[in-house]
């Protein structure tokens, strides 16, 4: 249900903004940047060769964060360390490397503890969602434990949630999805609750070119944008439900200055792909 409030809410700001002819960032009161560093954001893969091949391959694309996540990540300890290992190797200082740890593998706070600990040594930039989405206390247990930030919010779905996470889980990261979370409405109070708390919010955007359009005004309106995350597959729901894709530009995501989202939806691929 708050998926689909999310997207209608989503909606109604995108029309506000073509009627009024304004971006949405500006609807919801900010503009402090026209770009975002964007991490790519993809699967672990399953040898130490793989890591360093994909690794390079971003870096080629012009990435200057990688964010590696799920996969076979989380099934053997000794290979998750080489894997992240091989990935630092290959990215090099200068490069930012995220850590998806994926929630679905369960651990206690004190496996998930030794886990970052483990993995420390590699200098993530955060490990995201060792633990699963609910367990409050225990994000609170591993994030007094680590020096690494640590990162979730991802599956949550009302603002209080997040309230939660941060007053009772104390993250250091949020990653509202708007998609899911209840759209900008609910947005713009999440990226306010993290402020007077002191914590980074970096929006989770996994799926379309939509979302990540909207993620990019969410990103203009805060005070502080630290990442944008870009999906790197190819798959035609990611990269063509846009008629205007985004493209990278330096390391960087532009943010849309056109009205509302900024992009248009490009009808013949819902047309092409719809099931209902």
């Amino acid at each position: 249900v708050m998926q689909v409030i999310s997207g209608i809410d989503i909606a109604l700001w995108d029309i506000v903004g073509k009627a009024v002819r304004q971006p949405i960032f500006k609807l919801l009161g900010a503009g402090y940047r026209d770009k975002v560093t964007a991490y790519a954001s993809t699967l672990f893969r399953s040898t130490p060769e793989g890591m360093s091949d994909a690794s390079r391959w971003y870096l080629e694309q012009g990435f200057k964060a990688v964010k590696f996540g799920w996969g076979v990540f989380g099934q053997d300890r000794e290979r998750d360390i080489e894997l992240v290992a091989a990935a630092r190797i290959a990215l090099g200082d200068s490069t930012e490397l995220l850590i998806d740890t994926g929630w679905y593998v369960h651990r206690t706070a004190k496996e998930a503890i030794r886990m970052v600990k483990s993995l420390e040594r590699f200098r993530p930039f955060l490990i995201e969602e060792p633990l699963s989405p609910e367990d409050y206390d225990g994000y609170a247990q591993l994030a007094g434990a680590v020096n690494t930030p640590i990162a979730c919010g991802e599956q949550e779905a009302t603002e209080w949630g997040f309230r939660a996470l941060i007053e009772r889980g104390q993250v250091d990261v949020v990653q509202p999805d708007l998609s899911r979370c209840g759209g900008f409405t609910a947005g713009r109070k999440i990226v306010h609750m993290a402020e007077l708390h002191n914590r980074l919010c970096i929006p989770h955007s996994w799926t379309s070119d939509l979302l990540t359009a909207a993620s990019l005004h969410l990103n203009a309106f805060m005070r502080r944008a630290v990442f944008q995350e870009f999906n790197v597959t190819s798959g035609p729901l990611s990269r063509d439900l846009c008629l205007n894709p985004l493209q990278l530009e330096d390391g960087m995501l532009r943010v849309p200055s056109g009205a509302g989202l900024g992009v248009e939806v490009n009808e013949a691929t819902i047309e092409k792909y719809r099931v209902a």
